[in-house]
């Protein structure tokens, strides 16, 4: 009978705090309020983990601040990790040829910042996107580089990873930002795209209105520019 009360009392605090998750979005594990009245710059920039400063280091070299700060956007930031991944993936291509070579992010500075000012519209969708307008198997949108689009869907995950639990009765929803790289079929199921047709990027926060737009943010083991 008291390990009966004693389940039936997590399950309540269980259900109390999935509640409140439903209400609020996660960045660098704390609860934050879905709105903010800083711009979206800003917002990365005053993140208490400095999960964004290798990137919003590489805005202000682009001049491209005005960019992810337009009014009515949706931004998939990348975090630093990302640009990290990038870096050492360049690194060990350079390293085929020269096992001493190293892609820094002075190289990327000095050879590729007009490349990241043009592929940093790869992560912008020109409108907001709201949880309501997306669906399980995913919408198809044009992201604000000419001719890119991307699948933006809103699943159910049973992945105890992303806050699934068997004891609780609610099945937790994330989203997924999949860029497109290939012809899509019809009709288009997110989960089903394979590598040679989008690059699926799981987000881990999302849901963010900020004083110019919405602000969502990719996972930590996304590569720059989506690179495989």
């Amino acid at each position: 009978m008291k390990n009966i009360i004693k389940l039936l009392i997590v399950i309540a605090v269980a259900n109390i705090i999935l509640a409140s998750c439903k209400k609020d979005y996660i960045i660098g594990g704390k609860l934050e309020s879905t709105t903010t009245n800083l711009t979206t710059y800003d917002y990365l920039k005053n993140n208490r983990f400095k999960m964004f400063d290798t990137l919003l280091m590489l805005v202000d070299k682009a001049g491209i601040k005005d960019v992810i700060n337009q009014q009515g956007i949706t931004f998939y930031a990348p975090t630093d990790f990302s640009i990290d991944n990038y870096l050492e993936k360049r690194s060990k291509e350079a390293q085929v040829k020269n096992p001493y070579a190293a892609y820094t992010i002075d190289s990327l500075i000095k050879y590729d910042l007009g490349g990241f000012a043009d592929s940093i519209k790869m992560y912008i969708i020109p409108k907001p996107i709201t949880y309501a307008s997306l669906t399980s198997n995913g919408v198809v949108l044009n992201t604000a580089m000419s001719g890119v689009q991307a699948v933006v869907s809103y699943e159910q995950t049973t992945d105890p990873n992303l806050g699934y639990n068997p004891v609780v009765n609610y099945i937790p929803q994330v989203e997924y930002y999949s860029l497109v790289i290939g012809p899509l079929p019809s009709p288009v199921v997110s989960v089903k795209l394979s590598d040679s047709v989008a690059v699926r990027t799981l987000c881990q926060t999302t849901g963010l209105t900020t004083a110019t737009g919405q602000l969502n943010v990719l996972n930590n083991g996304h590569t720059l520019y989506f690179k495989p």
